[in-house]
């Protein structure tokens, strides 16, 4: 009997989809994990009553797409997160699948990559995240240069959120590298962080106490760059996970979308019923027929149409079997985003343009500008 080793967290969110979960099936058409393993009441039945295997939770991408469809709201990410805790736990899960991702937080929180910048008299930084700077370093650069002008005290600082950790269920470990990020920040005098991360957006949402978050797309919506060309085409806009339930950020992604030119049609699936990119909570690792499955729902959605969206990892992923583009590589490189001419870096590339950022900033002869304190 395994409930013994289920903890208080994961008992009591069991219990509470056991009773109130309809088995309407809403979700479970939608989701290859969901039809494979039985609806979610039925598996927190089955855990309540026998126990069941912890680390099944490995195969869910928590993307939240079961919740945004759920009649009643359950809490159904939180769920199978709690699941993947407690696997971990009582050492039946295994991390070894995800050392590739690991390392590269590994690497985004080292002190190679590391920066903290922060002009006199700054209050607000832009955290861009680990995997943006290094996929689209010329955006990075224009993005930062943007703000900076309507802010001059705006500062830097480059480092990783830790999400892969947290969504891996390493609990204890995200709690306390995120918490030493999070009091380093307060403690300079950070009291806002612009994400260009929807990852780092939702982990500084959800775990920043003290720490106001924004998008950068707020920012854009309400100053974005002027005098670009205007664009012809179609196109729709992919939601990324972790901004299934953010809909200002939403109708800022839209509006952005629109403001380029290309006509912007809408889906059925749009907003906080966008289906996983297939790159949600490492599922690849494990089942990539899973992850195929997502992504090939996003390409039918597509039907040929330029799909645009805010997260970095979601464009790698997609653009393997549609034409996929970052929105911030849209909105500052418009014409060389639509003719693919923009630098993709990939693999060590990526690592090489992550650090050439960095130098941007890290460098003497930029020191000056940024007026750095801390």
């Amino acid at each position: 009997m395994n409930i013994p080793k289920l903890t208080p967290e994961l008992l009591t969110l069991a219990r509470n989809i056991s009773s109130k979960c309809t088995r309407c099936l809403a979700c479970q058409i939608r989701c290859a994990f969901l039809k494979e393993h039985g609806t979610p009441g039925e598996l927190a039945e089955r855990l309540l009553a026998s126990g069941i295997d912890l680390a099944r939770a490995y195969e869910c991408s928590l993307c939240g797409l079961c919740q945004a469809v759920c009649p009643l709201g359950l809490p159904l990410p939180d769920f199978f997160l709690a699941m993947r805790r407690a696997a971990l736990k009582a050492g039946r899960g295994s991390l070894t699948p995800y050392r590739s991702i690991l390392n590269y937080e590994a690497v985004g929180a080292s002190a190679l990559f590391r920066l903290f910048r922060l002009p006199d008299g700054g209050h607000t930084v832009l955290f861009p995240g680990c995997a943006f700077p290094g996929a689209h370093p010329d955006t990075a650069l224009a993005l930062y240069r943007h703000l900076r002008a309507s802010d001059p005290a705006l500062g830097l600082v480059l480092g990783c959120c830790f999400k892969p950790s947290h969504d891996l269920g390493r609990q204890k470990f995200f709690e306390k590298r995120f918490g030493a990020l999070r009091a380093n920040l307060l403690a300079r005098g950070v009291r806002t962080v612009l994400t260009a991360c929807p990852n780092c957006f939702k982990i500084f949402d959800q775990y920043g106490d003290g720490l106001a978050v924004r998008s950068v797309f707020e920012s854009l919506a309400e100053n974005p760059p002027i005098g670009l060309p205007r664009l012809h085409g179609t196109a729709i806009v992919h939601t990324p996970c972790p901004l299934r339930f953010e809909k200002k950020v939403q109708d800022d992604l839209l509006g952005l979308a629109r403001e380029s030119g290309l006509d912007v049609e809408k889906t059925r699936q749009d907003g906080s019923l966008a289906p996983c990119c297939g790159a949600g909570g490492a599922v690849s690792a494990l089942r990539a027929d899973y992850a195929e499955n997502w992504t090939g729902d996003i390409k039918t959605r597509a039907q040929g149409r330029i799909v645009l969206t805010s997260c970095a990892g979601c464009v790698q992923t997609l653009a393997q079997s549609t034409r996929a583009i970052h929105l911030l590589d849209l909105i500052f490189f418009p014409q060389a985003a639509l003719r693919g001419t923009l630098a993709r870096p990939k693999g060590l590339g990526s690592y090489l343009h992550r650090l050439l950022f960095k130098w941007k900033f890290w460098s003497p002869r930029n020191r000056p500008s940024l007026r750095t304190r801390g």
